[in-house]
């Protein structure tokens, strides 16, 4: 798979064919979320109110599912959506935020992994190893183990897309991303993304802005994960030594929108491989 120049032609695409991707996200991270899309080229509407998301998808390219605020208006919502999407053969993005700290999520989750709504998975390793497991464990919804073995992840990101028959992008330090059979394993972003509110959001959404603009799913979620390392990278060389994580975070959105527009200047790193 020669990654550099698919990647290419599908940035160029993305910013030409401006695709709208539906959110249903959270309240905590929406506004974030929307202008990730909007820097990446696409254009984002959030719509809950379940009376009005089966319209709302059936006009959207992609459909974002974000745990991260659920509620039980929201279930209702996410549920007629993800059944509005599969109907119109609209991508599925699901971000499973905090599933390894609550039941009602996880339950939820696997719902919609089981009933095959969902075409990729976009979260951290306890999230996607607690869905593969069936079983919550954990404080919070940041809670990443220490010490995961080198390779856990991808076996996780493998065995997850097995088993439920979609991609997954388990995100971290090291970005593994699998559809069962292949795997990319990814070597991008920064330290301080871990430092700000909704990296691993916009990362979801990057994902769901190149899911609607090609039918490889493997392809579309390496690519939304890359977008967000290199951003991550470039936010960070444009801080100056008085910045902290609030100044990244606004830098994040420039960056963006700088490799999205600037792509023949991103260079992929030799750790990036597909397997």
């Amino acid at each position: 798979m020669d990654l550099k120049n698919t990647f290419g032609e599908l940035v160029d695409k993305l910013r030409k064919a401006r695709p709208v991707i539906h959110e249903i996200t959270n309240y905590v991270t929406a506004e974030s979320c929307a202008d990730a899309a909007l820097a990446a080229g696409a254009s984002p509407v959030m719509a809950d109110e379940p009376e009005e998301v089966i319209e709302i998808t059936a006009g959207a390219d992609a459909l974002v599912l974000n745990l991260g605020t659920l509620s039980f208006n929201k279930q209702i919502a996410m549920e007629r959506a993800a059944q509005a999407a599969k109907t119109k053969g609209i991508p599925v993005v699901l971000d499973p935020v905090g599933v390894m700290a609550s039941t009602v999520r996880l339950n939820f989750a696997l719902k919609l992994l089981n009933a095959g709504y969902i075409d990729i998975v976009r979260g951290n390793h306890s999230e996607c190893q607690a869905l593969l497991l069936g079983a919550t464990g954990g404080r919070g919804v940041d809670n990443m183990e220490q010490g995961t073995e080198e390779g856990e992840a991808l076996r996780t990101a493998k065995d997850a897309a097995a088993k439920f028959g979609c991609v997954f992008a388990v995100t971290g330090p090291i970005d593994n991303i699998s559809n069962g059979k292949q795997a990319v394993v990814l070597n991008n972003g920064h330290p301080l993304m871990q430092d700000i509110t909704g990296s691993g959001c916009m990362t979801t959404t990057l994902v769901a802005c190149c899911a609607a603009i090609t039918k490889d799913m493997l392809v579309a979620a390496a690519l939304g994960v890359v977008i967000m390392g290199q951003s991550a990278e470039l936010a960070a060389n444009f801080l100056e030594k008085k910045d902290g994580p609030g100044m990244f975070k606004v830098r994040l959105i420039d960056a963006i929108y700088h490799v999205t527009t600037k792509w023949n200047l991103v260079n992929l790193k030799p750790e990036e491989k597909v397997s």
